[in-house]
């Protein structure tokens, strides 16, 4: 195998480590990022209780899902797409939750 063969082999395999390294902290952003409304959303459901929900963050944080959702549409990754519809989802549910329980 030549020196040049060698170089090619070893920059493909470091590049696809790469990517595994990459998609794996995308993957545990995604997941993180999916379970951090759940206890809002079942506290809420539970108790009722909406006064403390800030209406401000609950609509900045469906403007933060909708742009990272087409930012993420735009760069075909998954994780952001996934992640964000979830808890733009999520968002939604808080703000049907805010308006019903006031």
């Amino acid at each position: 195998m030549s020196n040049a063969n060698v170089t090619t082999y070893a920059n493909v395999t470091t590049s696809a480590n790469d990517n595994i390294i990459t998609q794996t902290f995308g993957y545990l952003g995604a997941s993180t990022l999916i379970i951090t409304l759940l206890p809002q959303i079942y506290l809420t459901y539970k108790t009722k209780k909406v006064e403390n929900l800030s209406l401000g963050f609950l609509c900045l944080q469906e403007l933060t899902c909708i742009l990272f959702l087409i930012y993420g549409i735009m760069l075909k990754e998954i994780p952001l797409i996934v992640a964000n519809s979830l808890v733009g989802l999520q968002g939604i549910s808080l703000l049907s939750m805010k308006i019903m329980y006031k």
